[in-house]
């Protein structure tokens, strides 16, 4: 291979990879790993214990909160950090089971309400997954972690730089 080739090649994903200092890199695999694990084990007593997932009780638990429990797809959507497509899915699942109704005001327009059997399913989901929080979440940080962790959480979740 010439200089020039050499020169011209671009780096290799893992290169470019371990460029970033070794902080960087365990901050982001410790960041995601962290939150991966403690979703997995929430998402695994709810399917064993209401055949239901973490995904499903989260996008319910956004239409319990919202006026009428109802929203609009892009809103519950952005609420559960969902595609548009992987949103309808969930829907679908949550439709059938009658836990949630549909409705189209336009042809663009579509609002999803929680239904009565939404709120029971609730009502059982929500004190096991408080739990496995309390249990992995809650109870091994500090309250000034828990706060550096919200603050930093927000900062992550900014669209647009913060002005000066």
């Amino acid at each position: 291979m010439s200089n020039t080739e050499a020169m011209t090649k671009k780096p290799s994903a893992r290169s470019t990879w371990l460029a970033r200092p070794a902080a960087d890199r365990d901050a982001w695999n410790n960041f995601r790993r962290a939150a991966g694990s403690v979703i997995a084990e929430v998402d695994a007593d709810l399917q064993q214990n209401l055949n239901v997932g973490y995904t499903d009780v989260d996008a319910l638990i956004h239409l319990s909160i919202a006026d009428d429990h109802c929203m609009r797809m892009a809103s519950l959507a952005r609420a559960v950090s969902r595609s548009p497509s992987a949103l309808t899915r969930l829907v679908d699942r949550l439709e059938q089971r009658s836990l949630v109704e549909r409705e189209r005001s336009s042809s663009t327009e579509v609002s999803v309400t929680l239904t009565p059997e939404g709120l029971d399913l609730l009502a059982e989901a929500a004190p096991r997954v408080l739990a496995e929080v309390e249990q992995r979440f809650w109870s091994r940080l500090t309250a000034d972690e828990r706060n550096a962790l919200s603050s930093i959480s927000k900062k992550l979740m900014e669209t647009e730089p913060p002005n000066c």
